[in-house]
């Protein structure tokens, strides 16, 4: 079947409403919850055999915030699916007005590698949810994960209603000429400017889930113990392969040495200097990337850890003392590089990172609220944390997204419902009372009327 025959399929099987119904959206969403009880130890397994992903950390990272996300599909499904009624106006009275959620129709969910099973199950949840068919095309970079996808896939749904397509670029490049009604990826900025692109050529809705450089800022009064175990428990998860790992810490001048200091013990508690990819920490995704990564180390002045094997794509998470105008300050790192800048006024990099593209996320270790605040006001980014980082993804009740330069639009739990449903407004009006006033000829009474609205 090629994939103008796919989005025929599904677009028939949208209009027959095979997945309209509170009851039809119920029952795959339960499927997909089956696809990963089911087969958690194979999905784990994939992971671990595309990079080395522990299996504690592929548990808590995929499985289980993927498990959460339908959880809370399924709890609200009702409640989200009715519309909501809003009151009429003197102009519109008497009605009835209220808005329907109806799903899009098709769509493309594009997912990304570094999390294959959670960036592309957890957005199939919520198409599921909002009465989608949907394609999903999983990132060629892990290939275990794809293949098994397809095959679970194939298991737990019709085509017409979920169907998969493996394939790199090209394949992307097809599906993206497909007439699909919303498109949703999930990956570097580069490529969203091609997706956009194409979306753009057809008016198709887009969400961007993208990256960025995302900052952590240490304000002087930061306990640091606490705040270096959380900055670097952030940064090592999935080797600092993450969208919003903290990509580089602005830490004010009288906490640097300090903060090397807990920086290290924080490692030394997390692995008890012992790295074991594949056990206790997750590989790098592949060569290119390692190699990219370590021609980053060369050119750094690399204050602790660092050390690296080619072989099994090992690189240990790195502290490293930095500038604004570095080459490692340029680019996303998306590795477990974590380059510091220090700072004697935090005016200077509030300033700093007003000048920069919005990142995905933003953290800020401090006790003062009015700084805090400031922050918030004043810097652009996506969501974040506050003596946090970065958990603002668990909870569902919140939306994930970026701003400007990392990404269009957000989901999870309601948002991911809401992402893949488009508002349709009704107005709905009795035959009787029907008032002259509303009629042409409009004279100079029925003007006075409608100015009497306002004075």
């Amino acid at each position: 079947m090629n994939y103008s025959e796919i989005a025929e399929l599904q677009k028939k099987a949208f209009l027959k409403g095979v997945n309209r119904s509170y009851d039809a959206r119920k029952k795959h969403l339960r499927n997909l919850k089956k696809l990963v009880l089911e087969n958690e130890h194979l999905l784990i397994d994939a992971l671990n055999s595309d990079f080395g992903k522990p299996y504690s950390e592929a548990y808590i990272t995929e499985i289980f915030l993927v498990l959460q996300e339908i959880e809370t599909q399924l709890k609200h499904l009702r409640s989200w699916m009715k519309p909501d009624t809003v009151n009429p106006t003197v102009t519109t009275f008497p009605s009835k007005n209220f808005i329907n959620k109806q799903p899009y129709g098709t769509v493309l969910i594009i997912g990304a590698w570094n999390y294959p099973v959670h960036l592309t199950l957890l957005p199939l949840a919520g198409a599921l949810a909002a009465g989608n068919m949907v394609v999903i095309k999983p990132s060629e970079l892990t290939q275990e994960v794809s293949g098994l996808l397809n095959r679970l896939v194939q298991k737990y749904f019709d085509p017409e209603v979920v169907t998969v397509i493996e394939g790199g670029p090209e394949e992307t490049a097809n599906l993206l000429q497909q007439p699909f009604d919303k498109f949703f990826f999930t990956g570097s900025p580069r490529v969203g400017k091609i997706v956009m692109k194409a979306a753009a050529e057809k008016l198709i809705p887009v969400t961007l889930e993208l990256g960025g450089k995302s900052p952590v800022i240490i304000h002087e009064d930061a306990p640091l113990e606490t705040t270096a175990k959380r900055v670097w428990l952030g940064k090592c998860a999935n080797a600092g392969q993450t969208c919003i790992a903290p990509d580089f810490v602005l830490i004010h001048k009288k906490l640097e040495k300090a903060f090397i200091e807990q920086s290290r013990e924080a490692l030394k508690q997390f692995f008890s200097d012992d790295f074991i990819p594949g056990e206790n920490y997750t590989r790098i995704i592949n060569h290119q990337h390692f190699d990219r990564l370590v021609k980053l180390l060369e050119k750094s002045e690399v204050l602790f850890g660092g050390a690296s094997n080619r072989e099994n794509r090992f690189i240990e998470p790195a502290l490293i003392r930095a500038g604004w105008d570095d080459e490692i300050m340029q680019d996303e790192i998306f590795g477990p590089l974590l380059p510091m800048i220090t700072y004697k006024d935090v005016n200077e990099v509030i300033h700093e990172l007003q000048k920069r593209p919005a990142p995905l996320a933003l953290y800020i270790f401090t006790n003062d609220e009015d700084l805090q605040q400031r922050v918030m006001d004043e810097v652009p980014f996506g969501g974040g944390c506050i003596n946090e980082a970065p958990f603002h993804t668990f909870n569902p009740a919140l939306p994930f997204g970026g701003a400007g330069n990392s990404g269009i639009g957000s989901y999870h739990g309601k948002y991911s419902f809401d992402a893949f449903s488009r508002k349709q407004s009704i107005l709905k009006k009795p035959f009787w009372p029907d008032t002259d006033i509303r009629y042409m000829p409009y004279d100079d009474t029925k003007i006075a009327w409608f100015k009497r609205l306002f004075s």
